[in-house]
C-alpha cells in the first residue's frame, strides 16, 4: 500500500476535502516552473477528474484520471504554511510493449521549506510500493 507512517512523516492518499491543497500546489510548481499564467486547473476541475478513496466503489477509489499521494511531516514547522510538504499526482498508463500496467507520474513537488529532508524520495518509494501491491513491477 502506498499509504505509510514514519516517525518522521505520513504519506496519504489525498481526500476530495484536500482539493484546494492541491490546486495550491500545483500553482507553487508551476510558478517555480516560471509557468503560473498556462494554470487551468480549478477546485472544481480537480475534484471532477481527481479520485479519491471511497471504500464503498469498486477498487476503492472513486471514479477519475489521476490519484494525489499527499506527505506531511509528523511535527509541522513554525513557519510552514501547511502541514502538507509536497505531492506525487499519478495515473495510471499501460505498456503495449509489456502487455502491464503500470503509473505515470505527472508531478512530483516538495515545499521548497521541506527540502532536502528525503520526502521527495519517500514519495517515488511510496509509488513504487503501489506497483508491487498491483503486481506491476515483475519487469
Amino acid at each position: 500500500m502506498a499509504e505509510i507512517s514514519t516517525p518522521t512523516y505520513k504519506i496519504r492518499y489525498a481526500q476530495e476535502s484536500d482539493v484546494p491543497t492541491i490546486l495550491q500546489l500545483i500553482n507553487e510548481l508551476a510558478s517555480y516552473e516560471k509557468a503560473l499564467h498556462e494554470v487551468l486547473a480549478t477546485e472544481q476541475t480537480l475534484r471532477e477528474t481527481l479520485s479519491f478513496p471511497d471504500a464503498s466503489a469498486q477498487g476503492g477509489f472513486t471514479q477519475g484520471y489521476a490519484k494525489t499521494l499527499l506527505i506531511e511531516p509528523v511535527t509541522k514547522t513554525d513557519d510552514s504554511a501547511s502541514s502538507v510538504a509536497g505531492m506525487a499526482l499519478y495515473f495510471h498508463n499501460y505498456s503495449t510493449w509489456r502487455a502491464a500496467p503500470g503509473i505515470f507520474l505527472e508531478d512530483l513537488f516538495v515545499r521548497p521549506s521541506y527540502r532536502g529532508q528525503g520526502f521527495g524520495g519517500a514519495l517515488i518509494q511510496a509509488l513504487a510500493r503501489e506497483c508491487l501491491r498491483l503486481k506491476w513491477a515483475e519487469y
